[in-house]
């Protein structure tokens, strides 16, 4: 078994100074680091350190995937940012650390059944700040999501607050993160199932708006940041925010709607219709949509057909594999073209003198066999 292993970390919203770049280059000799971010592989070895404190320590965000199928996700954020009724769950794919400034989200999957590359980390690595900012703007579905796939396994859950978040419409980021962590879509129809008849609590969405965050700090909450800035140099907006959630004394929420396996139960197998419906209408769109558009690039390629015939010919002519596999694509390509529009004959007399033309190149004959034989 191969052991390659593939480290990718990333600061939202401030930047590394030079000592911090310095202690992470101490950590890996090889990354490619920069003032806002750190990325490296491995081959039969790893990072000198442990991913949880290099993202405590510097960033915000992480990923890491291994390819016998390990992959963890990291979401860094403010403590205090997410109600502590929230982060009850005993997943073992969801792991929380938290410090005295920090609160560390985990989401793991130990065998991940797929063919995974860093193409495909890198393509969702994009969403994790995405769900970073839903997560700070009071967007919690995420949380939602591993108390579901908790439950999909285990009916003795904690329960967890009743809040009418729109589980309906997912972001995008929402979408890749189901995706790749494989929550339960059934599970997540039937809340809001549950949400269409239960009473539940308003979803109260906070604006990160940086003039009227300002005015609704006192006196000493603004005299700690300039201390901070001060004596640090810079301050990132989760540095501020978590140094100031600190300072101040909120109100903790009360909650009196709660969601576990029995509210849920009822609701799960006219949710799992529900589901299959939507996808199968979903999949009719979505053949329908390339039907069309495999319609129309057909036309396309049939009102171009003197100009791909002659670029057969001059591909032919070149001579080379590249030429041939060329001239046949084209081929391929205006045989479809020449079906759709029902004019099979006329393909059928132009192939035909294509052919005498260019018997004598043999490697370009055994290319079109099989186009000859559908003819």
């Amino acid at each position: 078994m191969s052991e390659y292993q593939y480290y990718r970390f990333e600061s939202v919203d401030g930047y590394l100074d030079t000592p911090q770049r310095a202690a992470l280059r101490a950590i890996s000799s090889r990354a490619d680091i920069t003032a806002k971010s750190f990325r490296v592989h491995y081959n039969y070895s790893g990072l000198k350190a442990e991913p949880v404190d290099v993202v405590l320590n510097y960033f915000d965000i992480g990923f890491y995937y291994a390819d016998w199928g390990s992959i963890d996700a990291y979401i860094k954020l403010p403590l205090g940012t997410i109600p502590d009724e929230l982060l009850q769950t005993r997943n073992p794919n969801f792991q929380i650390v938290e410090t005295d400034e920090w609160l560390l989200l985990i989401f793991s999957l130990e065998e991940y059944g797929d063919y995974f590359e860093d193409e495909d980390a890198d393509n969702f690595f994009q969403y994790l700040a995405l769900l970073r900012a839903e997560l700070m703007q009071g967007d919690w579905r995420l949380l939602y999501f591993m108390w579901l796939q908790e439950l999909d396994y285990n009916e003795e859950v904690a329960s967890i607050p009743l809040i009418n978040f729109n589980f309906n419409i997912l972001s995008e980021a929402q979408h890749a993160f189901v995706s790749l962590f494989d929550i339960p879509l059934g599970l997540v129809k039937a809340v809001s199932l549950v949400l269409d008849e239960k009473p539940s609590h308003h979803a109260q969405h906070v604006q990160l708006d940086a003039q009227a965050w300002l005015k609704q700090l006192s006196g000493e909450d603004k005299n700690t940041l300039l201390v901070a800035l001060f004596e640090l140099g810079q301050l990132s907006r989760s540095q501020a925010l978590a140094m100031t959630r600190k300072q101040q004394e909120h109100e903790k929420s009360v909650y009196k709607y709660w969601l576990n396996a029995t509210v849920l139960q009822p609701y799960t197998v006219i949710a799992e219709q529900q589901l299959k419906q939507e996808q199968a209408i979903a999949q009719a769109k979505k053949l329908a949509a390339e039907k069309v558009a495999k319609e129309e690039n057909l036309t396309q390629l049939y009102n171009k057909r003197d100009s791909i015939w002659k670029n057969a010919e001059q591909q032919s002519s070149r001579a080379c594999a590249s030429g041939y596999d060329n001239a046949y694509n084209d081929l391929h390509q205006l045989a479809e073209a020449y079906q759709f529009k029902t004019e099979q004959a006329a393909f059928d007399l132009r192939f035909k003198r294509f052919v005498i033309k260019h018997q004598s190149r043999k490697a370009l004959m055994k290319r079109l066999e099989n186009l000859r034989t559908t003819q």
